[in-house]
């Protein structure tokens, strides 16, 4: 029987349809068919039927929310270019990009944005669903997406853009 361990502050319930995991973080509920977890002894045992690589799975997104509530997920972006800001009023993230315009982006309420400076600009995406926190810094990063021949843009933190040649460079 495969089984995790419970982290102390943490507490698990679970229905037919839905798993409820509620930390010092926060709660998720997520739903879930055919599934049931027993939470024992501070250990939490999947009953799934015959299947072990579904009850794999659902051990996975069940580590995966146990994380979530307890440390929380983070994703950084760096903003490269020549005057590229970002800064934040009230519940909202003002992106400078080098259009005419500003670009203003609301935050919703389950994740939080700090800019910091740091070499440039750098942004830091937190929250306790990793798939959210990654959804928003995808929406944050198409708003200017790195370009091939400057390296100008939104980037994620250690990501290497390799550049090419430009039509003068290449003879």
């Amino acid at each position: 029987m495969l089984a995790l361990n419970l982290p102390k502050n943490v507490q698990v319930t679970s229905g037919e349809n839905y798993v409820c995991v509620a930390g010092p973080l926060g709660t998720i509920v997520k739903k879930s068919s055919k599934v049931v977890f027993l939470v024992k002894d501070s250990m939490i045992y999947c009953l799934s039927g015959d299947n072990p690589a579904l009850k794999q799975t659902y051990l996975a997104i069940l580590r995966s929310l146990l994380l979530g509530v307890t440390k929380g997920y983070k994703r950084k972006l760096r903003l490269v270019g020549v005057g590229f800001k970002a800064f934040l009023r009230e519940n909202s993230l003002i992106l400078k990009l080098g259009f005419s315009h500003e670009i203003c982006y609301t935050i919703p309420k389950d994740i939080k944005i700090v800019c910091a400076k740091h070499k440039g600009t750098l942004l830091v995406i937190s929250g306790i669903e990793n798939a959210r926190v990654n959804q928003i810094a995808v929406e944050i990063k198409r708003f200017r997406i790195p370009d091939i021949y400057k390296g100008k843009g939104i980037h994620y933190n250690k990501e290497k853009i390799k550049l090419k040649k430009g039509k003068r460079e290449g003879k």
